[in-house]
């Protein structure tokens, strides 16, 4: 367990192995400013992907019925100053992480790791991230707005 303030469990690069109520416990517990400093490099690297490959498994599939559409999850933070960009479809109650793919997204979702990072743990509110600028949607907003209903966020 990480003492109040600190993201040592960041660096443990036991990400994978961290079930998501002891993820979001510890997001809790580490400070914005934290968080923020930690989430650099190869921790960063190491965070985002954990967080891309476990998508799938939070899609509430009966939820995610009828709705079809490719959303491009650009993370800000990447070295020299750059984005990341990960690309998720979702299709038929299912959703897929597209490697390598060049799909033409219906929604941009662009923020930093940490607001990521809280928000999938449930320690923030999508909407209040968009309304403290921290998170911005571009493309289908009537889409976008589904999005907060199609994925469990936070423990279960």
């Amino acid at each position: 367990m990480a003492e109040r303030g600190t993201a040592r469990w960041l660096e443990a690069g036991d990400l994978a192995t961290l079930e998501l109520a002891e993820l979001s416990r510890l997001v809790d517990r580490t400070s914005e400013r934290e968080l923020r400093h930690r989430l650099i490099g190869g921790v960063r690297e190491v965070a985002l992907r954990e967080i891309f490959r476990r998508m799938p498994e939070y899609l509430r599939p009966a939820r995610a019925t009828g709705f079809e559409a490719v959303i491009a999850w650009q993370i800000t933070g990447a070295g020299g100053g750059g984005v990341d960009e990960y690309l998720i479809r979702v299709h038929d109650g299912r959703c897929d992480v597209l490697d390598g793919h060049t799909a033409q997204p219906e929604i941009s979702v662009r923020t930093d790791p940490a607001t990521l990072l809280k928000i999938v743990t449930g320690n923030e509110d999508p909407v209040t991230a968009v309304l403290k600028q921290r998170l911005s949607v571009r493309g289908d907003l009537a889409l976008a707005a589904r999005l907060t209903k199609l994925f469990v966020v936070g423990p279960r």
